[in-house]
């Protein structure tokens, strides 16, 4: 079975979304594709593009491996007046060119396309950054117009840094500064993303540095600071010394997100997607054909509180205006459905297929649990707990092979791939007020 309404390609293996770009009404996602099996590998960039981020239609690959590298994660922009010299309103993709062979080697490399992102052509002069590295990854990249030229932020992986660059034409890029990983659990940084926010309920903005952590990071490895940004250099909230950092989602399956920095909605607020995957064990879970999905695209603001800022995640209504939504009560649900609990009481709720497996989930008081049981697989068994206001109510967004909870005002996320099968899942709910032995 396949997902209903989260983007996933027709066979082999997808993960992280790269070159999110809106030209000429025309939504597209690139993303890390095998175009030749179901396993990580042979990265090249698959492509889909959308009108409506609901609705997304396949497109043949974008840019693939060649002999020498493998097309890792990169940004795309369009260059209205022709910048970078390949033609007004050209698509400039900029992305990490490995190493296909031989010593791993990492460098930034830049392709273009004139025809809507069908065919792409590498620029002669590549790479357009090599700091000789073997872990160097991932650029993310913005037009900021106070200082009028491109943003890069491109990760220095084994450090636990980023970098910012700027440049005026795509091609000559300045190193401006480093964004430093003081106090950053986890280790191995990738897919950073440096975005200006709307603040809700205010006229004001504020910076967000978003970087996934590979290895020994919370939730699934996507952490988070809120801050300024001049042109030139990010500066944190908080204490210079220990900056706070703060989890995107709480749940196992939730990755390399990054956004369309264009075009906003009436809230000023942009959208992102990630991966609904995890490299710890993605490649373990039976085949299928096709492995891999993105989460639902969610607009992207920030809130405040006497503590500071937080990240606001709220579904982009488009993309789940057609979900059926289930009354809490009922027994038998389809793989597809939304259930909202709105009553103020803790309570506990199993939904579970007829093979034994099943998701838990929890609220007791602030905190929100859900638990994966999957005894074909228990490897997939996890426990996931994240904070939430008492009596917050609580939305599940449940498609074939995946959970998403995205409740507390849009301040608590939680993200789980799922291996339930069968047409009917089966629901019980119950007004608990109890921790269940799992937490």
């Amino acid at each position: 079975m396949r997902p209903q309404y989260h983007y996933a390609a027709a066979a082999n293996w997808l993960s992280d979304p790269n070159g999110l770009v809106y030209h000429q009404g025309i939504w597209h996602l690139f993303y890390q594709y095998n175009p030749l099996g179901e396993d990580w590998g042979h990265m090249s960039w698959g492509h889909a593009i959308s009108h409506d981020l609901a609705e997304w239609q396949e497109q043949p690959v974008a840019i693939a491996e060649d002999a020498q590298h493998m097309i890792f994660s990169g940004a795309a922009i369009a260059d209205p007046g022709g910048a970078a010299g390949f033609g007004r309103d050209a698509l400039i993709a900029l992305y990490t060119a490995s190493a296909a062979h031989g010593p791993a080697h990492q460098s930034q490399a830049l392709a273009w396309s004139t025809d809507q992102g069908q065919t792409w052509q590498r620029y002669a002069g590549n790479p357009v950054i090599d700091r000789g590295l073997a872990d160097f990854r991932d650029p993310n990249l913005f037009w900021h117009g106070p200082t009028g030229r491109w943003i890069m932020v491109v990760a220095l992986s084994a450090e636990n840094r980023a970098l910012i660059y700027a440049s005026s034409d795509l091609k000559q890029w300045d190193e401006l500064s480093v964004i430093h990983g003081a106090g950053a659990p986890g280790r191995v940084w990738e897919c950073p993303l440096l975005i200006e926010l709307p603040v809700e309920g205010t006229d004001e903005t504020r910076w967000l540095f978003k970087v996934d952590v590979l290895h020994d990071g919370p939730g699934a490895g996507a952490i988070y600071q809120t801050g300024t940004f001049d042109g030139i250099r990010f500066q944190p909230d908080g204490p210079a010394l220990d900056p706070i950092w703060q989890v995107a989602d709480h749940g196992r399956d939730f990755y390399a997100a990054v956004a369309w920095h264009e075009p906003r909605d009436n809230q000023r607020r942009p959208v992102w997607i990630g991966w609904m995957g995890n490299h710890a064990y993605q490649g373990q879970l039976p085949q299928q054909g096709w492995r891999g999905a993105m989460s639902v695209p969610r607009r992207l603001s920030l809130g405040r509180s006497p503590q500071g800022f937080w990240l606001r995640q709220e579904p982009e209504p488009a993309a789940i205006a057609g979900v059926h939504a289930v009354q809490i009560g009922t027994t038998d649900i389809g793989q597809a459905a939304r259930l909202e609990i709105t009553h103020p009481a803790d309570f506990s709720m199993t939904i579970e297929d007829c093979d034994g497996r099943l998701l838990e989930v929890v609220r007791q008081s602030n905190r929100l649990a859900v638990a994966r049981r999957d005894p074909g697989s228990p490897f997939l068994d996890a426990q996931c707990t994240a904070p939430i206001a008492a009596g917050e109510p609580v939305c599940l967004w449940l498609d074939c092979g995946s959970l998403e909870i995205v409740s507390n005002d849009g301040r608590t996320a939680l993200t789980l791939q799922h291996r339930l099968s069968g047409d009917v899942l089966s629901v019980h709910y119950e007004q608990a007020a109890e921790i269940p032995a799992f937490l």
